[in-house]
């Protein structure tokens, strides 16, 4: 009998495929929605650093979502000068940040990171214990309740003893 790899190495198998299988896709990580590294398939740059940038761009982008009515967060993607970050939500738990290129094709790397995200999403469960993040709202942020309204506004600090 075969043993399964461990999540790491399923989510780090998933990560190098979405490279292979997109042109101007350099590299993949994914961390978990407090910024600690998983996995990672990036060559040239230190994972634990964007790991932890990339789950607090997920936590603003999250937040801004709820905030302007957009619903719940999915994804953010930003262009510089020299390439793309595509950040997705990958269920509740994890994040998943893909570098690409300047000449990557944005749609390509979207057809093909649906699936990559609800495997990653699915794997990423196990590492929590058993929570499944796949449709799961965002623990960290939420929406108002019926009948409330968002102001945009952070919840405030809650006293001391209380």
């Amino acid at each position: 009998m075969r043993n399964k790899p461990a999540v790491p190495d399923r989510i780090s198998g998933e990560l190098e495929r979405i490279r292979k299988n997109v042109p101007g896709v350099r590299g993949a990580i994914t961390a978990s929605s407090d910024g600690l590294l998983i996995a990672h398939d990036v060559r040239g740059i230190e994972p634990t650093q964007v790991a932890a940038l990339v789950s607090a761009m997920h936590a603003v982008a999250a937040r801004a979502a709820v905030s302007t009515q957009c619903g719940q967060f999915k994804e953010v993607i930003t262009r510089g000068s020299e390439g793309y970050l595509a950040v997705y939500a990958a269920g509740s738990t994890a994040v998943v940040a893909v570098l690409g290129t300047a000449d990557l094709n944005l749609a390509m790397l979207n057809f093909h990171a649906r699936a990559m995200i609800e495997n990653i999403a699915e794997h990423s469960a196990h590492l929590t214990g058993g929570r499944s993040a796949a449709g799961a709202a965002s623990a960290s942020v939420s929406a108002p309740e019926a009948g409330q309204r968002d102001t945009g506004r952070l919840p405030g600090r809650r006293p001391r003893g209380a």
